[in-house]
């Protein structure tokens, strides 16, 4: 027989017999399972020659937990035995409300631009009503209506497709087990109007019925220095509690190659699509509602998950606030908005300025480079028809000036002459 110490086995020799090698349980094995994590945990430990048995760990909601044996009779016994069965994890009501998914890896990597809780609803009708476009279930497209609605033209959404060995992310490098391509187009107001293609690659997996990832790549072409970049969208729906799905957006603006405008790009690639991405998730959400499942209990809990929630803000919030405070950008930026807060209102201007013009040509001058100044500051995070509206006015400005410098030039020649 070979003995194995330290590990609190029960050792069978092949005559029946048995022995308790070590009564003490639990220093291996507890520490080992208390490192995984909550819950019903079984380690087995197998000896030549012997039987398997089984030690249970069940772990309290308060940390403390009780180590259970259990040992196969048919086994111990000699006979054939049958399969075990494997443990089962039966969660309790407190903690089924105060579940939650740990957080998506690539998600953290994007600016989070939308987020809302949709109660009652599902992760498998969330996906058939957002994702699915009525294939293989009894819900109405809503992705492509959408994309019409807002102005799209030639919209064609593809089914689903899947294979073997998935699909991998080409940014966030995951694999997804469905693709498909939706394409589109719309006029683009740059110099003039110009067509602009659109094509996503939409790539989607689901965790069970916890949690539901769609990744869409967005190429676009047709404007100048559309090749430069790829916007990323996410939406990641997670179970939170047991009846209701916490919806979260995020966005990254992918570069390809290096851009003189690349700033501008982001800013109004960003504003552009937050936009779109929300009115979807409102689009959304309003499709959920006749999927809602009115949970008894709901109304009693609903403090009690708001409390959660608040205390998860509280901690994030903490969290970027030390963040906050080590980054220097981010001290300069509150010193500088100190300053202009409590220091500009009592500094003169004149400080600034301390040789005003003294002639229409210099001050012409001076206010010809301070429109300028504007323009490039007015046109930065505007949409196209505003930043039209914008060079309209400016343009007028341009022509009152010049009307000045007409009249004054007029009004020297006949003091001269």
């Amino acid at each position: 027989m070979k003995q194995v110490r330290g590990l609190g086995s029960r050792i069978t020799d092949k005559d029946g017999s048995s022995t308790v090698e070590d009564n003490k349980i639990g220093t291996f094995f507890k520490n080992r399972i208390q490192k995984m994590g909550t819950g019903i945990k079984t380690a087995t430990d197998a000896v030549t020659g012997g039987v398997v048995e089984k030690l249970v760990i069940h772990k309290r909601g308060d940390g403390s937990s009780d180590v259970l044996k259990d040992q196969d009779e048919d086994e111990a016994n000699g006979g054939g035995g049958g399969e075990d069965e494997p443990a089962v994890e039966v969660m309790t009501n407190e903690e089924k409300k105060k579940f939650r998914m740990p957080p998506d890896d690539t998600l953290q990597k994007m600016i989070i631009i939308g987020k809302q809780k949709v109660k009652g609803v599902s992760i498998q009708d969330y996906y058939e009503v957002a994702w699915s476009e009525g294939n293989d279930c009894d819900k109405e497209p809503i992705y492509g209506p959408f994309l019409t609605s807002c102005g799209k033209n030639d919209v064609k959404v593809n089914k689903w497709e899947s294979r073997e060995g998935g699909y991998k992310g080409d940014w966030c490098g995951e694999s997804y087990t469905q693709q498909r391509i939706v394409t589109f187009n719309f006029m683009k107001q740059t110099i003039g109007q110009t067509l602009v293609s659109v094509q996503h690659t939409q790539r989607c997996r689901r965790i069970e019925n916890d949690r539901c990832i769609l990744h869409m790549s967005l190429k676009m072409k047709g404007f100048p220095y559309a090749d430069c970049f790829v916007v990323e969208v996410r939406h990641v729906a997670s179970r939170v509690g047991e009846n209701d799905i916490l919806v979260e957006i995020g966005l990254h603006v992918r570069f390809l190659k290096s851009c003189l405008f690349e700033s501008k790009i982001r800013t109004n690639t960003t504003a552009e699509t937050t936009k779109l991405q929300m009115d979807l998730l409102a689009l959304i959400v309003e499709g959920c509602k006749p999927y809602t499942k009115e949970i008894a209990g709901d109304e009693e809990d609903e403090e009690e998950e708001e409390e959660v929630d608040v205390e998860e803000e509280f901690e994030e919030t903490a969290e970027e606030s030390k963040d906050i405070i080590c980054d220097l950008p981010f001290i300069r930026f509150f010193i500088t908005l100190g300053a202009k807060i409590f220091l500009w209102p009592f500094i003169k201007l004149d400080l600034f300025d301390p040789f005003p013009p003294t002639t229409v040509d210099e001050a012409l001058t001076n206010v010809r480079r301070r429109v300028g100044l504007l323009e490039k500051i007015s046109c930065d995070g505007v949409t196209d028809e505003q930043k039209h509206r914008v060079a309209k006015e400016l343009k007028a400005i341009q022509a009152s000036l010049k009307n000045i410098e007409a009249i004054t030039s007029i009004s020297k020649k006949d003091i001269v002459s």
